[in-house]
């Protein structure tokens, strides 16, 4: 038996990490003390992605293990596909796997995909200029430096409760979000249709507007709007980071006394996730396309 040195807990020696943590254990006898940092830290872990327009629908079969009829339906819907998220060993030795089946993957690290958004609340064009106000400041986004837009729909509901005293009539309006990757910045920025404040001199829809804005500043800039073609991936909503939205929640939950609020759930997560591998593989393309004479 030997002692997980993250948890304390005996566990046997034939293992190579603690069956409860999942730390690291010390082969050959007791496990010596480690550093406190070495438990905490997080698992690195690298994504291996295929772009399933590159490939046929026969090398998609066999690369994924599925049906003939099942490759040629993600082969028409193109986009990228999450194979495995694994330890840069494993990753590598699965993409050594696909490569010998006809596929060409593409490995991306976990934490990169998983960038922090910065949240946009307001905004207005000016000239061929986008002045955005953000969670930390002011940005300004011109011409060119957009890299990728990522458009999609999110879907919000209530979660359904265990005991149902009257009809559930209530609907949550659909969200519309927006990422814009930039030319060397990893965070995007991100856009909320309906928790976006237009400047005095834009009248309408939201996000008509934001989409005219982004269509006059984007200049080359790739434009993916697959994420629609996705069925929903549904968790709890975030809390909104301020605007419109934000006070109209904070009047709800305190609308019905001793009535617990319903739980928000939403896709947003599956965007953002979806919105970070496109962003990886574009810059790494970007870097492939410099390099080269």
């Amino acid at each position: 038996m030997a002692s997980c040195p993250a948890c304390g807990r005996s566990v046997a020696v034939a293992r190579v990490e603690c069956l409860y943590c999942g730390a690291p254990l010390a082969q050959g006898g007791d496990a010596s003390p480690a550093p406190a940092e070495a438990a905490t830290e997080p698992l690195r872990r690298v994504l291996v992605l295929l772009d399933l327009a590159a490939a046929s629908p026969e090398t998609l079969a066999e690369a994924l293990a599925t049906s003939r009829y099942e490759a040629t339906l993600l082969s028409r819907r193109g986009g990228l596909q999450l194979v495995r998220a694994a330890s840069p060993e494993d990753a590598v030795a699965e993409a050594e796997r696909l490569r010998a089946r006809g596929a060409e993957p593409l490995l991306v690290p976990e934490e990169e995909v998983l960038a922090t958004p910065l949240p946009c609340l307001a905004g207005e064009k000016r000239g061929a200029e986008l002045e955005l106000r953000t969670s930390q400041g002011s940005v300004t986004l011109a011409r060119g430096e957009a890299l990728l837009l990522v458009r999609g729909p999110i879907t919000r509901e209530y979660q359904p409760a265990q005991k149902r005293r009257r009809i559930a009539s209530a609907r949550l309006e659909e969200g519309f979000r927006v990422h814009v990757h930039r030319r060397g910045e990893k965070h995007p920025l991100e856009i909320d249709a309906l928790n976006f404040e237009l400047g005095f001199a834009a009248s309408g829809s939201s996000r008509l507007a934001i989409d005219a804005w982004l269509e006059a500043v984007a200049g080359d800039a790739r434009r993916d709007d697959g994420f629609a073609r996705l069925p929903p991936v549904l968790g709890p909503a975030a809390p909104e980071p301020g605007g419109v939205l934000a006070a109209v929640g904070s009047l709800a939950a305190t609308s019905r006394a001793g009535e617990a609020r319903p739980l928000v759930l939403d896709n947003l997560a599956q965007f953002r996730f979806y919105s970070g591998c496109l962003a990886a593989v574009a810059r790494r393309r970007q870097r492939q396309g410099s390099e080269r004479p």
